[in-house]
């Protein structure tokens, strides 16, 4: 479970010649729909990843094809939790990271949590606040001031998270480098709506203190705020992007003698590990080995 709904649209089947398509999501088949993006066609088929799809809930996506504004409906999707905490970047799905526990919020603040557990572990909130938004101006010669006010803030707060060793830690720099809103899904008990926060200055402390600051225990603290969903296009999957790509083909000669088409590039098809032989490394990758 990534929370990432993957798509694929055919318009060959279309009249006329479809270049774009604007992609919505819904509750419902029928709609009310909201957009999410508008995507470029490559032989008129669409690949598209949803990476702020809502966990456990059914969502279904309407293509409109353009020119010519024909439909494509899919559905029913659902992407379902699986007790971890998701944070996300929309934007840079790549970065992602999946969030486990502790067997206790104690133990998740100390160095003696379990060495064979997870290595990136959510340690929890702090304080939630919701902001009011009004303003107190003193008239002259009355008793009580003019109040201007509007509708309170939805949430302020911070959250924490510990990671265990070095890699974990690169996981979480990168997560956050961009500086942009991130996605923050948690598990039911929580009672927390998915919902996107911007986060403040991150900071990073040594849990081992004085005695060793070479052990890898790192505590990740960052104020945040919950804003509006980013607009933008995304920079591609694990696998769907430029880098992924780069790193497989050589040269640009060398990806167009390979067959594949664009709609594979988009897909991860192209950079995606081989599914035949019987193992890791020379041996490959395949539903007999290691990697399955």
């Amino acid at each position: 479970m990534d929370g990432i709904v993957y798509l694929s649209a055919d318009f060959t089947a279309a009249p006329g010649t479809q270049t774009t398509a604007t992609v919505e999501r819904s509750t419902s088949a029928t709609g009310p729909w909201t957009l999410l993006d508008t995507v470029t066609l490559l032989g008129e088929v669409g690949v598209y990843y949803d990476t702020s799809a809502p966990l456990d809930k059914v969502v279904w996506y309407r293509w409109t094809g353009g020119p010519g504004a024909v439909q494509i409906v899919q559905g029913p999707f659902i992407e379902l939790g699986d007790g971890s905490v998701l944070l996300k970047d929309p934007l840079r799905p790549w970065a992602n990271i999946s969030l486990s526990f502790c067997a206790s919020p104690q133990a998740a603040l100390a160095a003696a949590c379990d060495p064979q557990g997870p290595d990136l572990v959510w340690a929890g909130f702090g304080d939630e606040v919701r902001r009011a938004d009004a303003n107190l101006f003193d008239v002259y010669d009355a008793e009580v001031p003019a109040d201007i006010y509007g509708r309170r803030k939805r949430l302020d707060g911070s959250l924490t998270i510990l990671t265990k060793t070095l890699a974990a830690s690169d996981a979480v720099h990168a997560l956050f480098t961009a500086g942009g809103p991130l996605q923050l899904q948690l598990p039911p008990v929580y009672g927390w709506a998915d919902a996107f926060i911007q986060p403040g200055d991150l900071t990073r402390s040594y849990l081992s203190g004085a005695r060793d600051q070479r052990l890898p225990y790192r505590l990740w603290s960052a104020p945040f705020t919950i804003v509006d969903r980013p607009v933008g296009p995304a920079q591609g999957t694990a696998l769907a992007n430029w880098c992924t790509v780069a790193e497989t083909f050589a040269t640009f000669a060398d990806l167009t003698a390979s067959g594949f088409t664009w709609g594979q590039v988009a897909s991860g098809e192209a950079t995606a590990p081989p599914t035949d032989g019987f193992g890791e490394g020379a041996f490959g990758d395949g539903p007999y080995g290691d990697g399955g």
